[in-house]
């Protein structure tokens, strides 16, 4: 099967931090063997698009740039040679797809750590020059042959499945460097964001005693919830920290929580964390992107004889086990309700004001709306 290709691409760029996203007609690049051109389905926006665009990450991409780094796609055009998906599965034109950024393969931390996700040369999508046509917010992305693909199962949907490309690989990555969830641990997950609420759905289906989520707003905290949390605290309600602390102290026997999983971004919740934390208990950092500062002391980490695991982003592999779990737990849980509001490209804007407001939990650029 053949499609009819366009020679130009309707493309969001981020010219200028802080400065609202310009549509722009970019050229699609030429397929070359093992690329492939795929036309974006559905493009997800998360709380690092609101940190690109305002350019408070703590690495600043090289401006302008196309955003948009967790896409599903259908392939349009396969390069010559790729056949196949990381895990065999045959690819065809029409296909829909996912990709992890692309490591180099070659430099020490892919070679001798074995610890891709910390690639020295990684290639990003999402933060490159609009020439490379690398990012979400657009009609069509090129992926490059080094770029490792995952096809999505037929009968998972494009909502069940756009979390995973960066919130729920991220958490299955993050769990995975803690060492996972062990039987019967309280947990604690700080943030109602994406990130936030996959924590609380692995932490429940990994058989958590209870898994309390605190965050805000209450939309967020109704599909924490839905996911299996057991208990839930808006900090629109409970505004002092030390009255969060004390309800969480009732709910975990007077101990605290063994494990609590940072997924705010908020540097003021790394301190909340490590307060909270029962003696021996684990921190898992995964929402700490800005480049902001906080006093901390460290005595509470000896004192209490905590262990903190710090994980960002994730691999190929993570996606795949993302998409396993969702396919076995796709009719326990309302995967789908993780998207709220569809938005064209032409109002990417407003898409990312809402994100950054609280508004939305999964906002999506869908090309099939008009």
């Amino acid at each position: 099967m053949t499609l009819e290709i366009p020679r130009t691409s309707r493309a969001a760029v981020l010219e200028e931090y802080g400065q609202p996203l310009r549509i722009h007609e970019v050229s699609i690049p030429a397929v070359g063997p093992g690329e492939i051109l795929v036309k974006v389905q559905l493009a997800g926006i998360c709380g690092t698009d609101v940190h690109q665009s305002r350019g408070t990450l703590t690495i600043k991409p090289p401006l302008p740039n196309i955003q948009g780094h967790e896409t599903i796609a259908r392939i349009v055009r396969l390069g010559a040679g790729r056949s196949k998906d990381v895990a065999g599965a045959p690819l065809s034109v029409g296909d829909r797809i996912m990709w992890a950024h692309a490591d180099c393969g070659q430099c020490y931390w892919c070679q001798v750590a074995r610890d891709t996700v910390l690639c020295s040369s990684r290639q990003g999508y999402g933060f490159a020059n609009p020439s490379l046509l690398r990012g979400g917010f657009a009609e069509y992305e090129h992926i490059s042959a080094i770029t490792d693909v995952v096809r999505v199962p037929d009968e998972i949907t494009d909502e069940e499945a756009i979390g995973v490309g960066c919130a729920f690989r991220t958490v299955v990555a993050g769990f995975e460097r803690l060492g996972g969830v062990r039987f019967q641990e309280s947990v604690v997950v700080l943030g109602a964001g994406p990130v936030g609420l996959y924590s609380a759905l692995l932490a429940v289906a990994s058989g958590a005693h209870r898994v309390i989520v605190v965050g805000a707003p209450a939309r967020r905290l109704e599909l924490a919830r839905k996911w299996g949390a057991s208990h839930v605290i808006d900090i629109d309600e409970v505004k002092d920290p030390r009255e969060r602390q004390q309800r969480i102290t009732e709910l975990t026997e007077g101990r605290g929580p063994e494990l609590v999983v940072e997924c705010s971004g908020v540097p003021a919740a790394f301190n909340e964390g490590l307060e909270m934390l029962q003696k021996g208990g684990r921190f898992l950092v995964m929402g700490q992107t800005s480049a902001a500062t906080l006093p901390v002391a460290p005595g509470i980490i000896t004192g209490k004889a905590l262990t903190i695991v710090g994980s960002v982003s994730a691999s190929i592999q993570h996606f795949y086990k993302a998409l396993q779990f969702i396919q076995a737990n796709r009719t326990k849980y309302p995967l789908s309700d993780i998207v709220t509001t569809r938005y064209p490209l032409e109002q990417i804007n407003e898409a990312l004001a809402n994100m950054a407001s609280g508004q939305e939990i999964k906002p999506v650029i869908d090309n099939r709306v008009r």
